[in-house]
């Protein structure tokens, strides 16, 4: 949305990512993609040797790391910096909202439950532990299989499927494993939560919602004209 939106206004852009499967979404639009995870030591440099004049960190809402590791380095360098977020989607009655995923491993939520992850790949380590104790199923990007299996997920409970997933499609996963309980991640229209609320209702299934982690930014928005705004008022 906001490269889209950058290359309609004209601005030049450099947008980053962590794999290469993430680059092919950027293929029709006029910028350039980097490719590979940034650290304190090289997202410096690449900033200098792209001579960047303004971040705009739009990362996922739960990719912490990387916001906090922006918004250092912009401070150091005296880059300015804006916080793009997805807005958040309002969360049905029948909604369970916890505010972590420690949280949810609790017996409480997961003994003798048929449940289904859609919360990513890295916090799956926190339920292999519930194996025995839960029929648990995780989807995950295919590009994740690896790490899924490194965790000690059997490759039985691992469903590989690409964003974005229809209504239909989530409906008919819920069924055919009988789910009685799905945890989600509050990651907005663009992760599925809206298909995700309404499957749950149509089917009575439990909806566990982890709520986004509470980040001070310094300038935040989720508006993606606000995103020019602060490009013509801090470039020439």
């Amino acid at each position: 949305m906001v490269a889209e939106r950058l290359t309609q206004a004209r601005y030049p852009w450099i947008v980053t990512v962590t794999t290469p499967a993430a680059a092919p979404a950027y293929q029709n639009l006029k910028g350039q993609v980097r490719v590979g995870p940034l650290t304190l030591l090289t997202l410096p440099e690449f900033l200098q040797d792209q001579v960047i004049d303004l971040i705009i960190d739009a990362s996922h809402p739960f990719a912490v790391e990387i916001s906090r590791l922006a918004m250092r380095v912009s401070e150091e360098m005296r880059i300015p910096y804006l916080r793009f977020e997805r807005k958040q989607l309002p969360l049905s009655s029948s909604t369970e909202v916890l505010p972590d995923l420690v949280s949810v491993i609790q017996p409480c939520y997961l003994r003798n439950r048929r449940i289904l992850l859609t919360v990513g790949v890295k916090p799956l380590a926190l339920f292999q532990p519930w194996l025995d104790e839960a029929e648990i199923w995780a989807r995950i990007l295919p590009t994740s299989w690896d790490q899924a299996m490194t965790m000690g997920f059997p490759a039985e409970r691992l469903i590989p499927m690409r964003l974005p997933i229809t209504l239909e499609q989530e409906k008919l996963l819920w069924l055919e494993l009988e789910v009685d309980t799905v945890i989600a991640k509050s990651s907005g229209l663009p992760g599925g939560l809206e298909i995700k609320q309404e499957v749950a209702a149509q089917l009575g299934v439990r909806l566990i919602v982890i709520e986004r982690p509470r980040i001070q930014y310094p300038l935040q928005t989720d508006d993606p004209e606000a995103v020019i705004a602060f490009c013509t008022a801090h470039l020439p």
